[in-house]
């Protein structure tokens, strides 16, 4: 379940209002699992936004967390939201925050988290955000998941991190822009195929400051086949998945098989 929404840049009770009342008639018959867009509290931070309607970032964090955990029990299903959080700083002064995925379970407890490994300098990410350091899995109902955020999908190496470890379900929590939109698709659809997965895409719409976004959340299939997609209106893109059929497809064409040793391909 991809909530796709408009991020009310800068207002983290409004974007939290709006979550809720997206999934305010979602009832899953199990446990699933619920999926925000990359900092959907906030919006794409850059370093002039650091204190959303009078708060700090690390006042934001918190106040998710708690959200992401009242979601969670609420729904009887686990979530992976998106926040801002603490981090180091480079010897150059860059840094001091993480774009950061976390996992929180039905019961409410914080699961899991992934810190953005691919901060994205074109936008001046690099300059807020500190990189990420671990390729991050995790198990949700008996899938292996791998949490990745955004600009992430362009790298190909850290899902091939993750298909090694046994990753079925791949999630891409993302702001990504209107003008990009067909690299968005074609990346979604690349990364399922090449890894025999199932791919999440979870991406937010409307505008925010200059930039305009056009939705496109979209589940795809290990085959490559498009399983649900959303257009440009706000909406939960929902599709059943089928964790035999990955596997099957796997067995059938064991493309997975005939990989060389990660060493071989190093320069």
């Amino acid at each position: 379940m991809l909530v796709q929404m408009a991020i009310a840049r800068n207002k983290p009770e409004l974007n939290r209002a709006k979550v809720l009342a997206l999934t305010a008639n979602l009832k899953p018959a199990k446990p699933g699992l619920l999926v925000l867009p990359e900092l959907f509290s906030t919006g794409y931070l850059d370093e002039a936004a650091l204190k959303p309607e009078g708060q700090s970032l690390s006042e934001v964090a918190r106040a998710d967390r708690t959200f992401f955990a009242d979601l969670a029990r609420k729904l009887s299903c686990w979530v992976a939201g998106a926040t801002v959080e603490a981090g180091p700083r480079g010897p150059d002064g860059n840094g001091g925050y993480r774009n950061t995925s976390l996992l929180f379970a039905p019961d409410g407890s914080e699961s899991a988290a992934y810190r953005k490994v691919h901060p994205f300098s074109y936008g001046g990410e690099d300059r807020l955000f500190a990189r990420g350091n671990e390729t991050v899995t995790y198990e949700v109902e008996g899938w292996t998941v791998q949490p990745t955020i955004c600009y992430d999908l362009r790298f190909p190496e850290l899902y091939r991190a993750g298909s090694l470890r046994g990753v079925h379900l791949i999630l891409v929590q993302a702001n990504w822009p209107s003008a990009r939109q067909q690299h968005w698709e074609t990346l979604l659809r690349a990364r399922a195929i090449e890894n025999q997965a199932f791919v999440a895409g979870v991406n937010c719409v409307g505008s925010q400051d200059a930039l305009r976004y056009s939705g496109g959340s979209a589940v795809i299939g290990p085959k490559g086949e498009t399983l649900s997609q959303g257009d440009e209106s706000e909406s939960v893109v929902k599709a059943p998945l089928d964790l035999d059929h990955c596997k099957q497809w796997r067995k059938q064409f064991p493309a997975l098989r005939d990989r060389m040793p990660p060493d071989f391909y190093r320069l």
